[in-house]
């Protein structure tokens, strides 16, 4: 059977090739094979590898990274002018803020001038001295303590030029002696740093904290200084109890010997400034760190107003010290200088700091200092009462100076509490001796 061609869709060709027997070849038509090739040949034009695709590309990313600098471009711009715009508008309110005050200083000076009034300049800040005080009940010194009342913002600060320093010294003195006899109504935490160098030439530091605790003994009020922890480890309670009764047979043993000296009378001049002693003992080496021994035995000028913990205190110069040569605890003084800060309105030494004044500057406080030496910090409670919160001692590399002082003693101060209940006498219980 020779060959038949059927031109008809695929599923009626296929059907008679099923009825006839015959075998169905497959073919594209013309007409069909052309619109296959068409598409084809288009695809084959936007294929990948053509370059014109990969330049459209290239294209677009440029045009992309040129919008996004044009844009940052534009915001930087804008954030120029914002803060041009505020400080031009920040100047012009200086500007008329400063034009009003000259204008409104010019009227006044115009209407007291009229009136033939001394025009004169007066401070912001005030700093009068305060009026005599009375003392407190149970007093034991002439000092008057009495907690003061703040002035105004607008008072005017006294003239330093007429101040009378040695009178401020010596209100200084009686009135914190005064406010520091108030002390054993106060429980504080004291904490002691000591820095030294050892035989190796190691500098070591050893950090101990006491408690202040106060007692009755010989109708005295008086604290008892007891370890409560070594380089921050606690003692244990059974070590406090024994620290607390040795110091206060310590104490005891010295109120007796006091008032065997002074027969029954407290020795004049006794009553000043808590004083730290440093390296003290009883064949009479160290020396003592006071307020007092400062303001007895030096002389004081060059007053003027300063700014200290947000009060205004009169700052004096300390030189010419005498020192006390009978006690070679306090020689030092002889060559020391120094500054001190007074509360203006307490009339209470603030702070104090003193360094070695070099043989050509003796007689001023403009000595060059390196570090800290001597350092007596008070703090004002809430009562107005002044206490001590760091004494310090900076003696390494001293010991000439400081009768045999050669390390750096820091004592701290925090914690006051008032004590609450009555002090009674402290029962004393013999310490029994180990076997």
């Amino acid at each position: 059977m020779g060959d038949k061609t059927i031109r008809a869709p695929i599923s009626l060709a296929y059907e008679r090739a099923q009825v006839e027997n015959i075998t169905l070849h497959v073919c594209p038509v013309a007409s069909t094979s052309e619109e296959i090739e068409r598409p084809m040949e288009q695809l084959k034009r936007l294929a990948p590898e053509r370059a014109a695709l990969d330049q459209i590309n290239v294209g677009l990313n440029a045009l992309d990274v040129y919008f996004q600098r044009r844009f940052s471009q534009m915001n930087i711009q804008r954030k120029r002018n914002m803060a041009c715009a505020i400080e031009k508008r920040d100047s012009t309110r200086k500007s008329k803020l400063k034009l009003w005050r000259k204008f409104k200083t010019l009227a006044l000076a115009i209407s007291f001038g009229s009136l033939g009034w001394q025009v004169c300049n007066a401070y912001s800040q005030t700093a009068p001295i305060v009026r005599r005080q009375e003392p407190p009940p149970g007093a034991t010194t002439r000092g008057a303590y009495a907690t003061p009342t703040a002035a105004p913002d607008d008072a005017r600060t006294p003239d330093l030029a007429s101040l009378d320093v040695p009178l401020l010294i010596r209100d200084s003195d009686r009135l914190g002696t005064a406010m520091h006899l108030r002390l054993p109504e106060y429980t504080y935490i004291q904490t002691r740093v000591s820095r030294e160098f050892d035989q190796r030439g190691k500098l070591v530091e050893r950090v101990s904290a006491y408690e202040a605790y106060p007692v009755k003994i010989l109708r005295q009020q008086r604290h008892v200084i007891s370890l409560i922890s070594e380089d921050g480890a606690p003692v244990s309670p059974k070590r406090l109890k024994k620290e607390r009764l040795q110091a206060a047979k310590e104490i005891e043993t010295a109120e007796r010997e006091n008032a065997l000296q002074a027969n029954g009378a407290r020795a004049a001049g006794a009553e000043k400034y808590i004083a730290a002693g440093v390296g003290v003992s009883q064949t009479g080496d160290g020396v003592w760190i006071g307020v007092s021994q400062f303001l007895r035995q030096c002389r004081f000028g060059a007053p003027r107003y300063d700014r200290l913990v947000d009060r205004d205190m009169i700052a004096l110069n300390i030189h010419s010290c005498a020192g006390n040569m009978s006690d070679p605890r306090e020689q030092y003084l002889a060559r020391m200088a120094g500054v001190v800060w007074i509360d203006a309105a307490d009339k209470v030494v603030a702070l104090l700091e003193a360094w070695p004044a070099s043989e050509t500057q003796r007689e001023t406080s403009s000595a060059p200092r390196t570090a800290e030496t001597i350092v007596y910090e008070q703090a004002r409670l809430p009562n107005g009462l002044w206490v001590p919160k760091r004494i310090r001692l900076n003696a390494i590399g001293k010991a000439a100076l400081f009768n045999g002082t050669d390390k750096d003693m820091t004592f701290e101060f925090s914690h006051y509490q008032r004590f609450g209940t009555e002090v009674k006498d402290i029962e004393q219980t013999p310490l029994k001796s180990k076997p």
